[in-house]
């Protein structure tokens, strides 16, 4: 009897990350990653997104494993913050277990204690009872994998982050090509989850993600100290500054202390990191020729450009530390569009200071994710039976459906699924796979928002009340009540902030104090005094009035301090 299997995603559809794709085979429940992806303008105070949880609480039971393809956030990063209530066994590489932690506790959560799987490159094991493969690949993090289940209809496959190189020497990097292939000719490919980001971009990815030949300049001959500027998860990058140290007998110094948290965790994760590079010590900084120093800057997407723009105003947290015109400054970093517009204004402070620049424009480099060609690549070798492009914004989405419909390897309509987050698509055996629309499967796929709080349920509500509040402003009345009395003995007293002058404003005040009063008032004849129904009342009318009057719509907080 074949196994009745059902794919979707709780995040990564028709967006840059959160990456979160959910397997059921028959009662049992695999989950691909779990990660977060960097909001947008439009979601101010948040720190990330996250994929809503609830599914995998609800059926926590079910869970037999979380299955991790990499280290990134937007693979790993949303793990830490519901796991406890859905625990189960976590599979992944060495290194991305160590990022799992190393990233739980940079946020201040403990997760040594979990059931961690170390998963050897290119290995098979069991869960549950089912067959598991670990593929490795080439990501721009060490020992990044793609993952196959096995079903009785054929293999699920998930790529992960990837791109196709035969090249780099470093095995932590390496394309398992043989592996693929073994896998292939041991079973059918039932369904292929290919990352889709890139998939507008022509070519091979490789060679054109090497930082080498656009920085090798910088380091060969030359006089002067490199300020080297990477995000802390593009190990592929910083490896490559550490190879051209070693040639060119360059000595490394941490530019803060997260840097040296990142280069001690990357050490002990992949020892071989430093190897012929010596790392300087803060006593000894001062001690080493100018021209023999790397200084390394490793940071958190926009907060590594708010370091840059510190130092580049003379504000370096190590006061020795001082960006001069006879310095050079490399950035490596290609910004996601969110935070494009603050990377600008960073490296424009850094040209004030008159340092020789290296800026690595995305035309220049490439972020390490597939192109077409390393699509066309995968699709060739495994040849799936049914395609399901994920990964990335609807039109990256539909770019690689195109491309798979393009080949003649008898891909259609049919057997070709771009879908939403939420939607269920079901692999009965018997008939063509079917799609359940979230209205069916009652799979709660709103986006939970993370900020220094953690988890928030009433992310939308939050993030709708900032945004009021910087575009309308707010209006606070406040005033204190007598129960026994049953009189208001001290206000109200009204202020406006980002709203209007309140100087221009007295009429204005008179009428929201006087709606204040009015309701208190009201509830007291009622014989029944709820401080929340009141308040809730004052808001509603106040907002009705002020939107009545000048057609803006501040936030209203009412305050009542009772008196007993």
């Amino acid at each position: 009897m074949n196994d009745i299997v059902k794919i979707f995603a709780l995040g990564g559809l028709d967006e840059n990350g959160r990456d979160c794709y959910v397997v059921e085979i028959n009662d049992d429940i695999f989950v691909l990653d779990c990660g977060t992806s960097i909001p947008d303008k439009t979601m101010p105070g948040v720190d990330y997104v996250a994929p809503n949880p609830d599914y995998l609480i609800k059926n926590k039971d079910r869970i037999k494993a979380y299955l991790l393809s990499h280290g990134h956030d937007e693979a790993v990063g949303a793990l830490k913050y519901f796991y406890k209530k859905a625990p189960a066994p976590i599979y992944g590489s060495k290194e991305t277990l160590g990022l799992v932690k190393a990233n739980a506790n940079l946020v201040g959560i403990d997760m040594s204690d979990c059931d961690y799987h170390i998963v050897e490159p290119s290995s098979v094991f069991e869960v549950a009872g089912r067959e598991i493969r670990f593929i490795q690949t080439c990501h721009n993090i060490a020992s990044s994998s793609a993952i196959a289940i096995y079903t009785t209809q054929g293999y699920i496959v998930y790529t992960g982050d990837f791109i196709v190189d035969f090249v780099t020497q470093n095995t932590a990097y390496h394309f398992d090509l043989a592996a693929l292939g073994e896998l292939r000719r041991k079973e059918n490919i039932l369904v292929l989850l290919s990352e889709s980001k890139c998939a507008t971009k022509r070519g091979y990815c490789a060679p054109k993600h090497r930082t080498t030949l656009l920085i090798e300049k910088n380091f060969k001959d030359s006089n002067r100290r490199i300020f080297f500027a990477s995000f802390w998860q593009n190990s592929y990058c910083f490896e490559e500054m550490f190879e051209l140290c070693k040639r060119y007998g360059k000595k490394v110094f941490c530019y803060n202390e997260f840097t040296r948290k990142i280069i001690d965790l990357s050490v002990k994760i992949y020892p071989a990191l430093t190897h012929g590079v010596e790392i300087v010590n803060k006593e000894d900084l001062l001690r080493v020729r100018e021209k023999d120093l790397v200084i390394l800057i490793l940071g958190k997407e926009d907060d590594l450009f708010t370091e840059i723009e510190l130092l580049a105003a003379g504000k370096s947290p190590d006061k020795r530390i001082v960006l001069t015109e006879n310095d050079v400054f490399i950035n490596s970093c290609i910004p996601m569009p969110v935070i494009e517009m603050k990377c600008t204004r960073s490296m424009d402070m850094v040209f004030r200071t008159g340092c020789e620049v290296n800026w690595i424009k995305k035309d220049q480099l490439v972020t390490m994710h597939a192109h077409e060609d390393d699509l066309r690549f995968l699709l060739s070798v495994l040849k799936p039976k049914y395609y399901f492009p994920v990964r990335g914004n609807f039109i990256s989405l539909m770019a690689n459906a195109k491309l798979a419909l393009s080949l003649n390897q008898g891909f259609n309509h049919s057997n070709i699924f771009v879908v939403d987050n939420g939607m269920q698509i079901e692999f009965g055996g018997v008939t063509r796979p079917r799609i359940i629309p979230n209205e069916a499967n009652g799979i709660v796929i709103d986006p939970l928002l993370i900020d220094g709080q953690g988890l928030s349920k009433n992310g939308p509500k939050v993030v709708a009340d900032r945004l009021s509040l910087g575009q309308d402003g707010v209006v606070v009345i406040a005033g204190s009540v007598d129960l026994a009395s049953k009189k208001v003995v001290a206000g109200p007293d009204c202020q406006m902030r980002g709203f209007v002058f309140v100087k221009e404003a007295e009429p204005l005040l008179k009428s929201l104090s006087s709606i204040y009063l009015d309701e208190i008032n009201t509830a007291f004849l009622s014989g029944e005094f709820d401080k929340v129904k009141v308040c809730e009342a004052i808001s509603d009318r106040c907002l009705k009035f002020i939107k009545r009057e000048n057609g803006r719509e501040p936030y209203i907080l009412p305050i009542i301090d009772i008196i007993e």
